[in-house]
């Protein structure tokens, strides 16, 4: 008998024999994660194409110990939900659980859960603001073996600011991480020197993990003068304006999107800047606008209308004075400063 065949049948056992010992090789399972049953999870992964099953909210907050904030069904679950996703986040082979659930559609949790060992965990949770619209879940199928999911959230609003945008997050190596924040829109009409109305639209770009996101901004005039009143109406729509596409590139040793402009061998002054993109939906500090916005100021000053120059003109004496770092009144909402800045910790990452 050759040796050759039995040295190939040898191998072949002792490699089988390592495989099936790797697979069930036990996983390391976080102190921080809850343990999910499995009758839970049967019954939250089977398709129902109706109202949200409440018996399953109640349940889940029972598991997790769940402060509901006084959230209950007093009104038969009228608005609930819970959408849910399988898809496998992060490349093993093996589907997660995604879900927004919650007694109100304003206000549900985003949870992952994830497979271990034949068992079942929530590894994250997270509420989101959604300001009373369908909550919407997506998962980005882009050319990364960590797909990027997302949600899009309401930052803020009343009767003078609305603020939403889109939040970013992976799952790597068990974690899941926010990994950028981008504005959708952001409107704020009146309580401050200049307001503004910012839109944004986004793609992933291509064979590539990263995104290309395309803005426009329009800052017009509101409490410029002594004489102005709340929401005062000066005859001009617009004062600064302008549009323009930057790219977020992920870097995968932060975990974060990161703002990427290239630099240009033809700029202008109304080219965006990580400067001009940091004043959307920053109604702190006009100083900071006007460092932003100089060479379009300019430009206003020597061919706008002679209403914008009037009112830019006496903006900047405001700035100039230190007297345009407006201080908020009764009617503009404090919580807005708390946001702007968790907001700021993400959009300039």
């Amino acid at each position: 008998m050759s040796r050759l065949p039995f040295l190939i049948i040898i191998f072949s056992v002792l490699f089988s024999i390592s495989c099936h010992i790797g697979s069930n090789k036990s996983e390391a399972i976080n102190a921080k994660w809850k343990k999910i049953p499995d009758s839970w999870i049967k019954r939250a992964t089977q398709p129902a194409y109706q109202k949200p099953d409440t018996v399953l909210l109640h349940e889940f907050a029972k598991i997790v110990k769940l402060d509901t904030g006084g959230e209950s069904p007093s009104d038969s679950g009228k608005y609930a939900v819970f959408n849910s996703l399988h898809v496998d986040l992060d490349g093993d082979g093996k589907d997660e659980f995604l879900c927004l659930q919650g007694w109100n559609v304003d206000s549900p949790y985003l949870c992952v859960f994830k497979q271990f060992n034949d068992g079942w965990y929530l590894i994250y949770i997270e509420q989101i603001e959604t300001f009373f619209k369908s909550p919407a879940l997506y998962v980005a199928n882009n050319y990364s073996k960590n797909k990027t999911f997302y949600v899009r959230q309401s930052y803020e609003h009343d009767a003078d600011i609305a603020m939403d945008g889109y939040r970013f997050y992976k799952l790597i190596d068990n974690n899941v991480y926010k990994c950028l924040d981008i504005l959708d829109g952001a409107y704020a009409s009146s309580g401050r020197h200049i307001a503004q109305a910012v839109k944004s639209s986004f793609e992933f770009k291509g064979d590539s993990d990263d995104l290309a996101v395309f803005y426009s901004y329009n800052f017009f005039p509101s409490y410029v003068f002594e004489s102005d009143y709340y929401s005062s109406i000066h005859g001009v729509s617009s004062l600064i304006e302008g549009q323009g596409i930057v790219d977020y590139v992920y870097n995968s040793k932060e975990h974060k999107y990161k703002l990427n402009i290239p630099p240009k061998s033809d700029k202008t002054v109304n080219d965006l800047t990580a400067d001009k993109i940091s004043c959307f939906a920053n109604f702190a500090s006009d100083s900071l606008f006007v460092k932003a916005y100089q060479g379009q100021i300019d430009d206003v000053i020597k061919t706008g209308t002679p209403q914008q120059k009037k009112l830019l003109r006496e903006y900047l004496s405001l700035v100039n004075k230190d007297k345009a770092i407006y201080e908020p009144k009764t009617y503009f909402p404090g919580r807005i400063q708390v946001i702007i800045r968790q907001m700021k910790e993400h959009f300039m990452e």
